[in-house]
């Protein structure tokens, strides 16, 4: 079996794992009966790189009930991310006592 075919089956099984984990996550939701109150989106997906240009694969829900609720979301995500490489120093010094003020 070549190496890029058995990538392909490994990345397919990857995402058929993740599928049952969403779908195990929604089960947990209406198990709670707080699919009313909930908000949320989940998108977990692998970059397929072609030559003619990069596709996402995914697995992606929504439980949303207003386009408000898909902004705040958007929101939240914008404000708390944090780029891979800037050092988060606060988050390193936390718990240890230490100021840099």
């Amino acid at each position: 079996m070549d190496s890029d075919r058995y990538k392909d089956m490994e990345r397919e099984g990857f995402l058929a794992e993740i599928q049952m984990l969403a779908l195990q996550i929604d089960s947990l939701i209406d198990e709670y009966g707080v699919r009313d109150e909930l908000m949320s989106i989940m998108i977990i997906g692998l970059i397929d790189h072609q030559p003619e240009g990069d596709q996402l694969k995914a697995i992606y829900g929504y439980n949303l009930n207003s386009r408000d609720e898909l902004n705040e979301l958007f929101t939240f995500a914008q404000e708390t991310y944090q780029d891979n490489d800037e050092p988060d120093i606060d988050g390193l010094l936390d718990g240890l006592g230490i100021s840099l003020n």
